[in-house]
């Protein structure tokens, strides 16, 4: 068993700093999202740590690992539980998958990735929440989702570049 984690030909990213990001995370999760929120818009912490470590760990792995983080979310929030469970193994998988096809390892993808992946977890969760009503997708996805994926990312990148120090 190696130390490190991560795809072949990148450079390997240790158990140990990834556990340590992952505690990070978790208690920003907890403590830090809500002073961070600017309007509607926050940091998702959770799907930083999910991102990441579906990066480093392909498919198969980062849907559990989605699982995993999206039950810690879900018990967080408590409303439509199972959603984000549902939709951060979804896109641990295909963050995963991407990475088996993505060559480039810079921050420009990072920030693409984590905020595409925020996005499509807004369509998902917004739009369950609805129920229905387009006028209550519209409002918190229009005016809220944009800014809160911008944000995610950045937050992300500069977590990344702090902890992990790459």
């Amino acid at each position: 068993m190696t130390d490190s984690i991560g795809p072949t030909g990148a450079q390997p990213l240790s158990r140990q700093r990834y556990a340590t990001f992952l505690a990070f995370c978790l208690l920003a999760a907890i403590v830090l999202e809500d002073p961070l929120a600017i309007g509607g818009a926050r940091p998702d912490f959770v799907l930083i740590a999910l991102t990441y470590g579906a990066l480093a760990w392909q498919a198969q792995a980062g849907a559990l690992l989605g699982f995993a983080l999206g039950l810690f979310r879900d018990a967080l929030v408590l409303s439509h539980f199972g959603l984000h469970a549902l939709g951060m193994t979804v896109l641990g998988y295909g963050l995963g998958k991407s990475r088996e096809t993505l060559y480039l390892t810079t921050r420009g993808v990072d920030l693409a990735l984590i905020a595409g992946a925020k996005l499509v977890l807004d369509v998902l969760i917004l739009g369950a929440a609805a129920s229905g009503t387009w006028e209550a997708f519209e409002t918190r996805f229009f005016w809220e989702s944009p800014l809160s994926a911008a944000y995610t990312a950045l937050v992300g990148v500069l977590c990344k570049r702090l902890l992990l120090g790459r």
